[in-house]
């Protein structure tokens, strides 16, 4: 196979012969030399072959460069345009191609190789471009970027062609990518009225978001909007400031500098102007006004077509009334249809006037008069006069809201509207119209100003900030309230990413994962997050909470809006009273384990005098009171001891061996009878009680709600314990008589420090740990702790325990 290097070596001469041929046949060509015609060819030649060679790196591509460099220069010089001089490195690769495109698909170099010669001689066309435009390939495709953008929009500002929506409230989003395709800080346009006589202020965004021009500028004032609309090019304004009345007040106070603006000129009928503009005073370059001239062009096309269409939309808006008007009356609509001659004053009405205002169409009479004598005093003359002033101004139709007369005596709200029909001379003939009842529209407007209004003074009262933000178009708002919270000024604007650059880093992340899930459609368009401004200044911590909603329409979302509140002072009563939480439990656990000691000593101790036999009765009682003492402290401080390492997350260590329930509850029911000789303990047993537990743990289960059951029981009234084998469990109850724990208490029963209000004076010297801490035992072995209590049935508390680690 081969190579493009090999082709142009061994063609070398015919492909500079060819090549001045066809070079000549250029009209800027004429008169010049061979050598001029030629120019660096030769060598151009040699440095593609070494290419081919080498591929695209090393001297070649730099000796490449530079012959490029030296023949664009030279043409320039010459006289010769763009599309000359593109056309040379054109026929360069058509000469080149054709030594082999007849040859067997063997016999000709790879695609890698042809590819890589059309790329150099694409890279030397661009080149051209940007030599004779100032316009680089990234240009382009930052300008194809842009129009991609504004073509996406089109669609929304063009609009559905069953809706209405005012042309000027579609262009926001397109003036937008304009401007920030400019990079300015402000654009406006304005759009001819029919007569193209004046520029009517339309969009303005950034800087310029409220109006700069109140009025529409006449097209042939001196003003610079005006000279836009006369000039053919792009025109500039150095310094706004200084340039007097020929520019808006509104603009002088931006504190915009330079503009650049473009009048909208399809097929040759103004269309309008659009304007941008930047803080600092500059010239714009070349680039800068053919960029405006594309965005201007292909906006022009999107905005005439949405005039278009709004046109249309009028024209069969009205075609559709006129039609349907009488068809309306016929089938006895809710509207009262009424037909007023203007020649001979006579109005007819149709029945709807009796269902909605109580009167027979021959009470109101048969002329104009009997209308205007139902208006309401203080709205007559308005709307004779309006109605009267649009048949003689020539309009088509009227349209207003006024108060009318009902039979009972009251007044009704009405919206009425008609159209004029005319006769060849424009003479106004006739008058046909619909009248409707909106009382109960303005009673529901009313409430809505009224809901609104508390709204409002709620958000303030709340001191909310409130936020919307457009994900079509990226543009964010923050009311006056949110940008304080943030610590920005009024004058600052804001973007998303402004936004999260000024979230503290270690929950920017976070935040902006809650922002994309509430956008993605199915996600319910709910968001909270919570977060620390960078921008306030004033000292301490800030946290800030941010709620919001996104809307969805056609399968994205459209808007998303929001408030946000400032939560410092929670969150920093929250972090203080949980290291204060922290801190008890950590103490309590400190001191519930250094007591063991001492009071490890002292149970030896005693447990070592009660064993000397010439002890008195009254020292045998004295030395038992000690050690019950001490063994009811050595109990409380276990029990301290294992509420701390739950509160601190270990949880409660269990360490399982095989046991019988029933023999461990019969041994303990032993020790507590030991310990309450007055009283009754009855224990049942049944089924198998075989299992892996921990004993100890359990015997302090059992001890705790046997005990339990003792203090909250009236005395000489049994306790009983039964425990039953069931498969793969052993069940325990105990149960005792005597007052129920109360309703309010049941919830909340296995809390710590929670004790029933009933207890006799054991119970009250208790801390409040004994069934907290049966429940995390029991829970530690994957068992279920319950409680019933009734005034009939007394209190049963019931232990699931499963036989086996779950």
């Amino acid at each position: 196979m081969t190579t493009v290097a090999e082709f142009i070596e061994r063609n070398r001469e015919q492909l500079i012969a060819r090549y001045a041929e066809e070079a000549s046949r250029a009209e800027s060509a004429r008169g010049l030399s061979q050598h001029e015609l030629i120019d660096t060819f030769p060598e151009y030649l040699s440095t593609l072959a070494n290419i081919s060679r080498q591929g695209h790196r090393g001297d070649p591509v730099k000796t490449k460069t530079r012959l490029e460099e030296t023949h664009i220069g030279q043409r320039v010089r010459l006289g010769f345009n763009q599309e000359e001089v593109t056309g040379e490195y054109v026929v360069m690769g058509r000469l080149i191609s054709a030594l082999w495109e007849a040859l067997p698909l063997q016999e000709q170099p790879s695609p890698e190789d042809t590819q890589l010669l059309f790329e150099e001689l694409r890279g030397a066309m661009d080149q051209v471009v940007a030599t004779f435009s100032g316009y680089t390939a990234d240009d382009r495709q930052r300008e194809k970027r842009f129009l991609r953008r504004l073509d996406a929009l089109s669609s929304e500002v063009i609009g559905n062609s069953e809706r209405s929506i005012p042309l000027h409230e579609r262009l926001g989003a397109l003036l937008e990518v304009v401007q920030e395709a400019m990079r300015a800080e402000g654009a406006g346009l304005l759009l001819a009225d029919p007569s193209g006589k004046l520029l009517i202020p339309t969009m303005y965004t950034g800087r310029w978001r409220e109006r700069v021009e109140t009025e529409p500028v006449p097209v042939d004032s001196p003003s610079f909007l005006a000279e836009l609309a006369r000039s053919e090019e792009p025109l500039a304004l150095a310094d706004a400031v200084s340039a007097g009345p020929t520019v808006a007040e509104g603009i002088r106070r931006s504190g915009l500098r330079s503009l650049l603006g473009l009048r909208l000129w399809p097929h040759g009928k103004l269309l309008g102007v659009l304007y941008i503009g930047v803080s600092e005073i500059r010239p714009f370059e070349p680039q800068a006004r053919r960029y405006l001239e594309t965005l201007v062009e292909y906006l022009s096309g999107i905005i005439e077509k949405a005039l278009l269409l709004q046109q249309l939309r009028q024209t069969n808006e009205r075609l559709r009334k006129s039609e349907t008007l009488y068809r309306l009356a016929t089938e006895a609509i809710s509207d009262v249809i009424w037909d007023w001659n203007l020649q001979t004053d006579t109005v007819a009405w149709s029945g709807a006037v009796e269902k909605l205002f109580g009167h027979a169409r021959e009470e109101l009479g048969g002329h104009i008069s009997g209308w205007y004598d139902a208006i309401h005093p203080e709205d007559r003359e308005r709307i004779v006069h309006g109605i009267h002033a649009a048949i003689a101004s020539g309009e088509q139709r009227w349209r207003n809201e006024y108060r009318f007369l009902h039979r009972d005596g009251s007044y009704v709200y009405v919206i009425d509207h008609g159209l004029i029909e005319r006769d060849a001379s424009g003479k106004a003939v006739r008058m046909v119209g619909a009248m409707q009842d909106i009382t109960a529209r303005k009673a529901a407007s009313e409430a809505l100003r009224v809901s609104e209004d508390r709204l409002r003074l709620a958000v303030r009262a709340a001191d909310l900030g409130t936020w919307d933000f457009n994900p079509v178009t990226g543009v964010l708002r923050w009311d006056e309230r949110c940008r304080a919270l943030f610590g920005l000024s009024q004058e600052e604007e804001v973007t998303y990413d402004a936004f999260l650059a000024g979230i503290h880093p270690e929950d920017r992340e976070r935040t902006h994962a809650a922002v994309q899930r509430a956008l993605q459609l199915g996600s319910g368009g709910d968001y909270d997050s919570e977060f620390r401004p960078l921008w306030r200044k004033d000292p301490g911590e800030h946290w800030l909470r941010s709620t919001g909603r996104a809307v969805f329409e056609g399968g994205r979302a459209v808007r998303f809006i929001g408030t946000v509140q400032d939560i410092s002072d929670r969150k920093r009563r929250h972090s203080e009273a949980q290291h204060r939480a922290e801190f008890a439990e950590q103490l309590i656990g400190i001191v519930s384990h250094d007591l063991r000691n001492p009071l490890n000593a002292i149970t030896l101790s005693v447990a070592a005098l009660m064993r000397q036999e010439d002890l008195s009765d009254r020292q045998a009682k004295g030395l038992a009171r000690i050690s019950a003492s001490t063994e009811r402290a050595t109990r409380m401080i276990r029990d301290l001891l294992d509420f701390t390492r739950v509160r601190l997350g270990g949880g409660i260590p269990i360490e399982r061996r095989s046991l019988d329930l029933h023999a461990l509850c019969g041994q303990v029911a032993e020790e507590v009878r030991l310990a309450h000789p007055d009283r009754e303990v009855e224990v049942v047993r049944s089924g198998q009680g075989m299992g892996e537990w921990d004993g100890d743990r359990l015997a302090q289960v059992l001890t705790n709600l046997m005990n339990n059951a003792l203090a909250y029981s009236p005395q000489g009234s049994p306790v009983r314990v039964e425990t039953r084998g069931e498969d793969g469990a052993v069940l325990l109850r105990v149960h005792n008589g005597g007052t129920p724990i109360s309703p309010e208490l049941l919830p909340h029963l296995f809390e710590p420090m929670r004790r029933g209000s009933h207890a006799g004076e054991g119970a009250s010297r208790s801390i409040g740990l004994g069934l907290f801490i049966v429940d995390n035992i029991v829970r530690a072995h994957g068992g279920t702790v319950e409680v019933r209590s009734t005034e009939a049935d007394g209190t049963t508390f019931t232990v699931r325990l499963p036989r086996r680690a779950p």
